[in-house]
């Protein structure tokens, strides 16, 4: 027969199972998990106890569903686990992605702005060849001219390229090309048939002579030494 002090130690043991599982049901995780070390403590009263040997129908039954109840708790912790960090994983994802999509944008919008300032820079610079390139005329009849003998006119000059005239050799150079910003001309302007001059209506030259040098020319004005860039009987002519 069982001894009256195993059989009450097997009655608490089913009642302490039977709360402490009850408690699981409606508790967190956490808190089952607390109440799973607690139903353990019980278990390891049961094998002090010596009551191995007798096992009731709810003994064996609740040790049962304990089991149960820890793997189901495991497996949802780690179904729970892996799912934030699947959920974590594809945040950082999504993130990296719209900032790497801003990134590109930045940079798109950054070659977009770059190009239409380099068109626009184009575009004034177009503008201002093409004034370069009209005769200025708004200020010309105001000056006086400085006149020669009228052997040759713009055009004439600039198809031939060289004019031999007197010893002299005259070729051309264009403002629109070299537009000489570091040139000091008092009174710099284009006159009426397209030579750069000075405000006493003197036609721009270049040549070794000393500045300020008159020379005659055969285009119908005289011109004054201003810039370098020939030697001795070579004469340039700056125009528009």
């Amino acid at each position: 027969m069982i001894k009256r002090s195993t059989f009450l130690a097997a009655a608490a043991l089913v009642s302490l199972l039977s709360f402490s599982l009850a408690k699981a049901d409606t508790s967190s995780h956490i808190e089952k998990t607390e109440y799973f070390k607690q139903v353990s403590s019980i278990l390891s009263f049961r094998r002090t106890a010596k009551i191995n040997s007798f096992k009731t129908k709810e003994i064996v039954d609740l040790e049962i569903r304990m089991k149960k109840e820890i793997e189901e708790t495991a497996k949802k912790e780690s179904e729970e686990k892996t799912k934030k960090e699947a959920e974590e994983k594809a945040k950082k994802e999504a993130e990296e992605k719209a900032k790497k999509e801003v990134e590109e944008k930045a940079k798109k919008d950054d070659a977009e702005k770059a190009r239409k300032e380099a068109e626009e820079r184009s575009r004034k610079a177009a503008e201002q060849q093409r004034s370069s390139d009209q005769p200025d005329t708004s200020e010309s009849d105001s000056y006086p001219e400085r006149s020669t003998e009228k052997l040759y006119d713009l055009q004439t000059f600039m198809f031939n390229g060289v004019i031999n005239w007197q010893g002299l050799k005259f070729t051309y150079y264009s403002q629109s090309v070299l537009p000489g910003g570091g040139l000091e001309i008092p009174g710099r302007h284009v006159n009426n048939d397209g030579y750069v001059s000075d405000g006493d209506g003197y036609i721009v030259l270049a040549g070794s002579a000393p500045k300020g040098t008159v020379y005659d020319t055969p285009f119908g004005y005289q011109g004054k030494i201003y810039d370098r860039g020939t030697v001795g009987n070579h004469l340039d002519v700056y125009i528009r």
